[in-house]
């Protein structure tokens, strides 16, 4: 890396492309993260020495990062030179030992957020791509790639994992760990929710979660096939692994390679008539929901355009609907929601009301009556 950019970086007059560039160079490689560090300790030097004006360092590191209005000019004399060189010299010897302890000890982490009303989208240093559902937060550390491929999660987000034989790819949330080598997958972990939820897509990933008993803790891992659901209920640890009707070979497998494993008795197996896949939909163009409860419906629209939705009766929220929803405003998607089903809406500001269309609903009270 051209030591002009990193100090431009270490001064604060770096623009966002250079501060990319030096993120991406430093992760790339141990020996670039202890370059960065080394050429720092110069930065730092340099600065204890020169003439900055008569300005104060304290103050100058703490100026907004980027004000390129503003040069600073370093002037160094034939002693004050050799004075820093000799300062350098002695800071590299005496910092070395603790640098290589400062990197088995610390671990720095950056975070990727998809806010309330957006989702975003993320491409790691190991070439896997990750999308992140509104309300989500995705941790990684500075060793991602290196010395491991741990990813901790707080939301909802899909995987399309690198393949890396040396390297499993690890997803951590609150409660299970999901690793896998090199496939697609899909995790729910809001922490405000009762479940968490693994979706495979293809390939073969470990779901795994400690239980605290009174004794020693017990380890319980699942083995999970394509087109298959884990959901972890929180307050029991009970596991249940969901298949479709066609993949009843998987099945088979599922419960064969439980028995290798351990004894999960809190795991149960069941066979679902859904399309599994449609619950990995949000992140695509087309979202599509099946047999879903208009209360469980409400809170992705919740989080997918930042609103708050309240009803005005108790059994509003056990409607269920089927349909395909493209990136619609949240007016247009009501709408057709009022179309379909005996519901009424309010929409002022960020406040969704949603109330029975009496009318509708007593000219349909046949097909709804299951419902309420």
């Amino acid at each position: 890396m051209d030591k002009i950019t990193l100090y431009r970086f270490f001064d604060g007059f770096a623009t966002d492309q250079e501060v990319g560039q030096i993120r991406a160079w430093a992760e790339s490689s141990p020996e670039n993260q202890r370059e960065l560090f080394s050429e720092r300790k110069i930065f730092d030097a340099l600065l204890l020495l020169a003439d900055t004006d008569k300005r104060d360092v304290r103050q100058m590191r703490q100026r907004p990062v980027h004000r390129l209005q503003q040069k600073r000019v370093i002037r160094l004399r034939i002693p004050q030179m050799a004075a820093m060189l000799a300062v350098v010299f002695a800071l590299g010897l005496l910092a070395y030992p603790h640098i290589e302890q400062e990197k088995k000890t610390k671990v720095e982490w950056y975070e990727t957020l998809a806010p309330l009303g957006a989702k975003s989208q993320v491409s790691l240093t190991d070439g896997t791509k990750v999308w992140l559902n509104a309300g989500s937060r995705l941790l990684y550390s500075t060793g991602f790639g290196q010395q491991n491929r741990e990813v901790r999660l707080e939301g909802e987000a899909y995987f399309e994992v690198a393949k890396s034989a040396a390297l499993p790819f690890e997803v951590k949330t609150s409660r299970i760990t999901v690793k896998a080598l090199g496939t697609a997958f899909n995790v729910k972990a809001y922490p405000n929710e009762a479940t968490i939820e693994t979706i495979l897509v293809e390939g073969e990933v470990e779901v795994s979660q400690v239980v605290k008993t009174k004794g020693a803790d017990r380890n319980e891992t699942v083995l999970l096939k394509p087109m298959q659901r884990l959901t972890l209920k929180k307050n029991t640890n009970e596991m249940l692994v969901e298949a479709n009707v066609q993949e009843k070979a998987h099945e088979t497998e599922q419960l064969a390679a439980l028995q290798e494993k351990t004894v999960v008795p809190t795991v149960k197996t069941v066979e679902v008539a859904t399309d599994l896949m449609i619950y990995t939909t949000w992140k695509d163009k087309q979202w599509r929901i099946e047999s879903e409860e208009l209360g469980s419906f409400a809170i992705q629209l919740e989080r997918r355009y930042n609103v708050k939705i309240s009803f005005q009766d108790n059994n509003l929220p056990k409607l269920k609907f089927n349909g395909t929803f493209e990136d619609e405003p949240i007016e247009e998607l009501l709408r057709a929601l009022a179309f379909a089903a005996p519901v009424n809406f309010s929409l002022k500001g960020n406040e969704v009301i949603l109330s029975w269309n009496n009318k509708f609903k007593d000219a349909y009270q046949t097909l709804y009556k299951q419902s309420w």
